[in-house]
């Protein structure tokens, strides 16, 4: 389902400082941060999220959760999933990068119709000029009311292929108020032998990228 589940009311709740990637699904699934059925009042910061077969996030329903200081790339669907719409306020989205060279930046035509909160985020499509927001280009996504002060630039990542999003673009960040935040400290502590258990296996590694490459090459 996702890298980080949640579900239910969970006000206090923080999810940060984590770096997810190469989760996978058979068909339904394969998120990196999910808020699923009724999240409510949860922080999600500092993550960085790649390489998963659907969304880097997604949320189902929920209610006032905050996403900020993320950053989400290079996931194969979609980089942003949006299910279901409320009169309540969803979720804000505020201070992240979001980086995509496949899929779409949202899935979700909810979105467009969803009471969320979007500023300060630095998008970046390898493909085109200017990102989609569904249906609409980034212009008329501002007039929606979302990301007033958000912009459209390219983050200069110092490897994005080989999953290296060390930031280059001190600019960008700035305008963005993002806080960068050193992922090499992520991971399990203790002692070598420990954190080796931890670690996924290098055969699974390369048979997982042999099939996000399918992923990518079956939307082309």
């Amino acid at each position: 389902m996702g890298g980080v589940y949640t579900l239910g009311a969970s006000e206090g709740t923080t999810v940060s400082n984590n770096v997810i990637h190469h989760i996978h699904s058979y068909q339904y699934g394969g998120w990196g941060l999910y808020t699923d059925e009724g999240s409510y009042g949860i922080v999600m910061e500092n993550n960085l999220v790649y390489a998963c077969k659907d969304a880097g996030f997604h949320q189902h329903y929920g209610k006032e959760n905050l996403i900020r200081n993320n950053i989400f790339a290079r996931n194969i669907l979609s980089e942003i999933k949006f299910s279901r719409t409320e009169e309540h306020l969803s979720y804000s989205f505020t201070n992240n990068i979001v980086y995509l060279d496949s899929g779409e930046l949202i899935d979700g035509d909810n979105i467009l119709k969803a009471n969320v909160h979007y500023d300060y985020n630095c998008y970046w499509d390898t493909r085109v000029a200017t990102p989609r927001f569904r249906t609409l280009s980034f212009a008329e996504w501002k007039k929606t009311g979302r990301d007033k002060h958000s912009l459209v630039a390219d983050p200069l990542f110092i490897d994005p292929v080989r999953f290296d999003f060390r930031i280059r673009n001190l600019s960008a960040l700035r305008k963005i108020k993002f806080k960068p935040v050193d992922y090499s400290q992520a991971g399990v502590y203790g002692s070598e032998q420990w954190k080796e258990k931890a670690a996924m296996p290098a055969a699974l590694e390369r048979q997982f990228e042999r099939l996000l490459q399918g992923e990518v090459n079956a939307l082309e």
